[in-house]
């Protein structure tokens, strides 16, 4: 077989193509050309009865509407300071006592 010596991917075709190769050293060499050979999805496409710039212009004046409400002074997140700092709601620590099943000897 005449290759090309500058084409890695043709070169490790090569090597998963040789039967005389171990199995082993085929499979990975196999596995690594996997995502050379195969097509993968890259886009998800949305179907949806409307057009993609339609759905962006409610999208953008959804955001110019948020805008909006946010300048007349309403907020969007509601969090009630304590002494100038938000009151943020946490859960206590966990206890840290040692469990006999994960002690070495």
């Amino acid at each position: 077989m005449v290759m090309n010596p500058n084409r890695a991917l043709e070169f490790l075709q090569a090597i998963y193509m040789d039967d005389e190769l171990p199995l082993l050293t085929r499979v990975r060499v196999a596995i690594a050309c996997l995502p050379f050979e195969t097509p993968k999805l890259a886009m998800v496409a949305q179907v949806s009865d409307q057009d993609f710039a339609t759905l962006l212009d409610q999208r953008i004046a959804h955001y110019e509407k948020m805008k909006l409400i946010e300048a007349n002074g309403a907020k969007l997140i509601d969090a009630q300071p304590i002494n100038g700092k938000p009151q943020i709601e946490t859960k206590p620590p966990l206890a840290r006592t040692n469990d006999r099943r994960f002690r070495r000897f």
